[in-house]
């Protein structure tokens, strides 16, 4: 990265974004847990299909982890690789399995994933522009600046964009198609890149809900007595609108962990309040053990209500039990 890029000019607080920040950002040192990754989701409901899936590089620890969790007709396909950085493949495509394509920066990429059982193709275009939620710090600051405890467990670079998901999944069996399904739906992606320290969050929520006439994006956060939360209500044919506050109630089983439903309060910008509520369809289990104690994230599929309107979406729940 060039000097000029490190000291870009902020933006309405954000850093400019520009067409190479969809790929790796590559520096000669890394401040401690520096993570860089990319996800993407969509939720097609009518075809009970749902992708989640996140490439994403560790470069302290000199490796790279690859998620694909595909879930059809409630059945979980799992794709898990862990691969070192000096052998990940520069254009993302993986190996014979997974592939990932950038397409055309800040707007379109595409996904493919097979296996023996099924064959998926995926486009993902930009349904809005990008929303980048970057407070404008350079991850090497953290190298040489005072940041609150806090901010040097979750402070980095991170952007949003809503997304729609065309393409097709086939479905095999001893290699032969049994059937062929038609995927049309709405999706999230994200890109972030600078310090996360899953096991130092003590708890996460982070929601992508899509409506037919727009997205409610948002997180909360909470480490070390702080509190982190930003997010944006994207409409169709208006402006976004920023979210200040967050407040959240959740609803779990039993066990005291696994969600099932959740009530997101959020205030905007103009002092607007609105009700968000959360209903779980599928929620995926994602245990990250430390030296520190567990950290443990579900990945759910929701259908959520808000003003009358139902959407479905991504909500994210993670917390942390320390030694």
């Amino acid at each position: 990265m060039t000097k000029e890029k490190k000291q870009k000019k902020q933006v309405n607080g954000s850093f400019d974004l520009s067409d190479k920040d969809e790929y790796s950002h590559d520096w000669e040192e890394f401040p401690q847990f520096h993570n860089e990754s990319w996800y993407f989701n969509f939720i097609d409901r009518p075809n009970n299909v749902f992708l989640i899936t996140r490439l994403s590089y560790h470069m302290d620890k000199k490796k790279s982890l690859v998620l694909v969790l595909l879930i059809i007709d409630g059945k979980a396909r799992v794709y898990f690789q862990e691969i070192p950085l000096e052998k990940m493949p520069v254009n993302w495509e993986i190996d014979k399995k997974v592939k990932y394509y950038c397409i055309k920066p800040m707007k379109q990429w595409r996904i493919k994933f097979n296996n023996s059982k099924v064959d998926l193709d995926i486009n993902l275009d930009g349904r809005f522009p990008i929303f980048n939620s970057a407070e404008g710090t350079d991850p090497l600051s953290f190298l040489k600046e005072d940041y609150t405890k806090a901010e040097l467990v979750f402070a980095q670079m991170h952007y949003e964009q809503p997304m729609i998901a065309t393409g097709t999944l086939i479905l095999k069996k001893k290699g032969d198609v049994i059937e062929t399904r038609n995927i049309k739906a709405l999706g999230q992606r994200d890109h972030s890149w600078g310090i996360r320290e899953w096991a130092g969050i003590d708890s996460w929520n982070w929601v992508s809900a899509q409506f037919e006439d727009g997205t409610i994006n948002f997180y909360k956060a909470e480490a070390l007595g702080e509190v982190k939360q930003d997010g944006i209500i994207y409409s169709k044919g208006a402006d976004n609108i920023k979210i200040e506050n967050i407040e959240v109630t959740t609803k779990t089983k039993e066990n005291e962990k696994t969600p099932v439903s959740s009530t997101f309060i959020i205030t905007d910008e103009n002092g607007k309040k609105r009700t968000i509520e959360s209903k779980t369809i599928f929620s995926q289990y994602l245990p990250l053990p430390s030296e520190k104690g567990l950290t443990e994230i579900y990945e759910q599929v929701a259908v959520f209500t808000c003003d009358g309107k139902e959407g479905d979406g991504i909500s994210e729940y993670l917390s942390s039990t320390r030694n």
